[in-house]
């Protein structure tokens, strides 16, 4: 008796034991992984920057969006800088500058919080924010974040205002995280006429959560040609990959 009760102890410990494992690689996104992300893990195709970034990035489906884009765009010799509107943290823009070292990174955002202009007229979530939300960041805190590199360059305050300034450039990666709908509706004003053919905006957060946003979106969707595939990651991402030649 004393043994069939140690052989049951032991078989619930075990059970215990995988059902954990198997939750924590379900949370950590182990289970989902793409059949090219494991392929190219095995053959050494991934660096080992961006295996940590992977285990450590919260939303896996996104992260394998950003990376499933940017092996197309090297795979097919498609050039251009990379950008992001909205960098918060900088959690994204550190995956971005990993994926590709070797091309420009253009980080946009307030590196402060929201503005007060554009939180007027909200909905949804967005009308629940303040300048407090997401001010916990700074333009100092992002640049230990990422490195110093030339490579890098840091575009600070109202992206309307910002882009009046720069000199012209293209991209093939815009990741736009803007949460509200006018810097968005900026966002996507600026960089669209400047992608690669074949190049791509990643919209995040496109909801019904974020109507605002949602519908900045929708009337800017109106104006091109090209049709638009949301993505089933956690906060939803819609991805546009920009067929038309550039406009500068």
């Amino acid at each position: 008796m004393a043994v069939y009760n140690l052989l049951n102890i032991i078989l619930i410990l075990s059970l215990i034991g995988f059902s954990a494992y198997y939750f924590w690689d379900w949370v950590r996104g182990n289970d989902r992984k793409p059949a090219t992300w494991v392929d190219a893990n095995k053959r050494d195709l991934v660096p080992e920057k961006v295996q940590q970034l992977y285990q450590k990035y919260p939303d896996k489906d996104r992260f394998m969006i950003f990376w499933l884009q940017m092996q197309r765009l090297e795979r097919e010799n498609i050039e251009g800088d990379i950008a992001e509107l909205g960098v918060y943290r900088g959690e994204t823009a550190a995956l971005l500058r990993a994926l590709v070292p070797d091309r420009d990174l253009h980080l946009f955002d307030t590196f402060s919080g929201f503005r007060q202009e554009d939180l007027m007229g909200e909905s949804g979530e967005a009308a629940t924010y303040t300048t407090a939300n997401f001010a916990d960041t700074s333009l100092e805190f992002v640049q230990n974040r990422l490195g110093y590199s030339n490579k890098i360059h840091y575009h600070e305050g109202d992206i309307a205002e910002i882009t009046k300034h720069l000199p012209e450039l293209s991209y093939a990666l815009v990741s736009l995280d803007a949460d509200l709908a006018k810097p968005s509706a900026a966002g996507l004003a600026y960089f669209y006429p400047r992608m690669k053919p074949g190049g791509v905006i990643i919209i995040h957060d496109y909801n019904p959560k974020w109507p605002g946003l949602v519908e900045a979106v929708d009337n800017f969707l109106k104006t091109i040609p090209e049709s638009p595939v949301l993505m089933p990651d956690v906060s939803g991402s819609l991805v546009i990959v920009c067929l038309r030649e550039l406009i500068l």
